[in-house]
């Protein structure tokens, strides 16, 4: 007779493992490792600003020579955007952070002892160029290793909230060194140092505990490594590992000859971000970087200078307002988080709301000129409200773009906002010298056409998984534009989310 037909269930998806080992130690440790990294990189973002009238006494520097000196360390950051994507998505993210984090170090310690302008502008290069890497790097690495429910609060928290409280940690340290050591001293190589401790402090740390991404080893073929890691996520969780520790295989898995999938050059697929399934979603995450990058790294080289020049006001009481920004800016990212996981909003309707929200401040803050109190915190709400979008952009790139090239696209379309936030010192500065009100201007229309854009694009994430392999796109693309025009472009309208 016929033999009995055997029903086989397949083994838990990865997203399935990661949720039923939900949020524990092993996540709460891995995002304090990745934290110091970006409260770096907030520092180092922040303190440059400081340093003109130091540089001016010292280098004998003009505002159009340290408008340069901005542009040459944005530069780096450029550079270590993109070299530190393609290592992530090539060698996998443990190898990429640890090899641009070191270079951070080193480079970082040479531009505190550097002893003309010549070196140092080589030292800050090379200082951006592992800088660079780390939040496009981090932002992967933390949403490839997070249960769904905790991935937009975990990335919200790294690359919003940690790096504020880097800009926080500069600017009272700043203010501290300098009156401690005096503003006639050299202050500013002391400050160069302590931002470089929270670097140094995460080498060790990532050395013995950061873990590979298994998203990044599941495609290239290493399931033994995968279930050892699950094994390791579950133990220190307090949960039960799922069948095994067994991963199933997914569907649109591409199907690798010979030793193919263990070469990493070539099992990587960069070109891949210019096919039809993912050319829009670059096209769009290249548009909100630059936006992002020129508006938010511009306010923070320029609105100091704009204090000084419009109030009067000293170091100290500059950086205070520096500082005040830095907290509101956590608080709306603080209500980011929520925000972007409500139904009818999601992650558009975020960054439609934030970049609005940028454009009518910044066309506020022009009449605002004369009256300081009205002045700062119009300020602080176009800093806050671009910091937002800033934030929820690095969750949204992260879920719609697939595993294969997650790390090496965000850093590309991002190393645009670093060549935005590279040319931002120096037409500001010249801005300055023409009229204060052009500064405004250019921060409203950069805002205006990232609203467009993101009204335009009608890919949302929300409550989707995240996607291993490009192929994976097609099936979504299709659904969305099944969508009637309304509930495509208004993301309030989007009521198919829940059904």
């Amino acid at each position: 007779g016929a033999s009995p037909l055997i029903m086989v269930e397949a083994p838990p998806s990865l997203e399935e493992h990661l949720d039923a080992a939900g949020f524990g130690w092993f996540q709460m440790r891995l995002f304090l490792i990745l934290s110091l990294l970006v409260v770096a990189d907030g520092m180092e973002m922040t303190v440059l600003s400081m340093l003109r009238e130091p540089f001016k006494r010292e280098f004998g520097l003009d505002d159009y020579g340290f408008a340069a000196l901005g542009s040459v360390i944005f530069a780096g950051l450029l550079v270590g955007n993109l070299s530190g994507g393609f290592v992530a998505d090539a060698f996998g993210r443990r190898a990429a952070l640890l090899s641009m984090a070191s270079l951070f170090c080193i480079a970082g310690t040479f531009s505190a002892f550097a002893p003309d302008i010549f070196s140092f502008c080589i030292a800050r290069f090379i200082t951006g160029i592992g800088v660079g890497a780390i939040i496009p790097v981090a932002d992967s690495h933390l949403l490839e290793w997070s249960p769904a429910p905790w991935r937009a609060r975990l990335a919200m928290a790294l690359v919003g909230a940690a790096f504020a409280v880097g800009t926080l940690i500069a600017c009272g340290v700043g203010i501290a060194v300098h009156e401690l050591f005096g503003a006639d001293s050299e202050w500013w190589r002391v400050m160069l140092i302590i931002c470089i401790i929270p670097g140094f402090m995460s080498l060790p740390a990532m050395f013995f505990l950061l873990p590979e991404s298994m998203h990044w080893l599941l495609v290239r073929g290493r399931n033994d490594e995968v279930k050892e890691l699950l094994k390791e996520l579950n133990s220190l969780n307090g949960t039960e590992l799922l069948s095994g520790g067994n991963v199933s295989v997914n569907k649109f898995a591409p199907v690798e000859e010979g030793d193919e999938a263990h070469q990493p050059l070539l099992n990587w697929r960069f070109l891949e971000i210019f096919s039809p399934e993912l050319l829009g979603t670059t096209a769009y995450l290249t548009v909100i970087f630059t936006a992002c990058g020129y508006i938010y790294y511009g306010h923070i080289f320029i609105y100091p200078r704009l204090l000084e020049i419009l109030f009067d006001l000293k170091l100290k009481e500059a950086y205070t307002a520096v500082m005040l920004n830095s907290l509101f800016e956590m608080c709306i990212i603080l209500a980011m988080m929520f925000y972007m996981d409500l139904e009818y909003i999601g992650r558009r309707g975020a960054m439609i709301t934030g970049f609005s929200l940028v454009c009518v401040a910044s066309l506020l803050a022009m009449a605002q000129e004369q009256d300081e109190t009205n002045f700062k915190i119009l300020n602080a709400i176009l800093r806050a409200m671009v910091g937002g979008p800033f934030t929820v952009v690095y969750v949204y790139a992260g879920e719609l773009l697939p595993s294969t090239l997650r790390s090496s696209t965000i850093s590309f379309c991002n190393s645009f906002g670093r060549l935005a936030a590279m040319l931002a010192p120096v037409v500001e500065t010249a801005a300055v010298h023409v009229d204060v009100n052009l500064i405004y201007y250019s921060f409203s229309l950069v805002a205006l056409a990232a609203t467009v854009a993101s009204i335009l694009h009608f890919r949302e994430t929300l409550g989707r998984p995240l996607l291993l392999y490009t192929s994976q796109l097609k099936e979504q693309r299709e659904e969305d534009e099944k969508q009637p025009l309304m509930t495509r472009y208004a993301p309030f309208m989007a009521k198919w989310r829940t059904e």
